[in-house]
């Protein structure tokens, strides 16, 4: 390598290592940390009963679901906007395009909008009725998706 194309690569470097130093560089990946725990979720689980688990939402918008799940026990990693060990329940069933799946990972939060929509809390605020004390169980599988009302929540990155 030539002396020209290693200063040319340290000028960048330079660079990125200036803005990391400066405030706004630690702010940017604080930022990113975040981002992270809401998109990744790594870790094993256990529990002090034996549970049985073989499911697979099977993409990403859970419209071809297949196996079954029950676990009640403490995730240990990064999940649900976390990182630690916290509670994991997760009770699903899935037969292809027909299914169903309540899943918890952490505290149960019903203002937090990965369990409870924003709109259904506030026609439940304001019937005077008692807020959830659990997340609910929705309907998996474009079958299923179709034919009952009851989906999840849609996501949203704003929260």
């Amino acid at each position: 390598m030539r002396m020209r194309d290693i200063r040319g690569a340290a000028a960048p470097l330079a660079a990125a290592a200036a803005l990391l130093l400066a405030g706004c560089g630690t702010t940017y990946m604080r930022n990113r940390a975040r981002d992270a725990k809401d998109m990744v979720d790594f870790g094993f689980t256990t529990s002090k009963k034996p549970c049985f688990a073989f499911y697979l939402p099977g993409d990403y918008f859970n419209l071809t679901p297949l196996g079954y799940s029950n676990i009640e026990g403490t995730f240990h990693g990064v999940g649900g906007r976390q990182v630690g060990s916290m509670p994991f329940r997760d009770s699903s069933w899935g037969v292809l395009l027909w299914g169903s799946t309540k899943c918890q990972v952490g505290d149960f939060n019903p203002n937090d909008p990965r369990y409870v929509s924003p709109a259904k809390l506030a026609e439940l605020k304001a019937a005077g009725q008692p807020l959830p004390t659990e997340p609910p169980r929705y309907n998996v599988g474009v079958v299923r998706m179709l034919a009952q009302d009851h989906v999840g929540p849609t996501s949203s990155f704003y929260t």
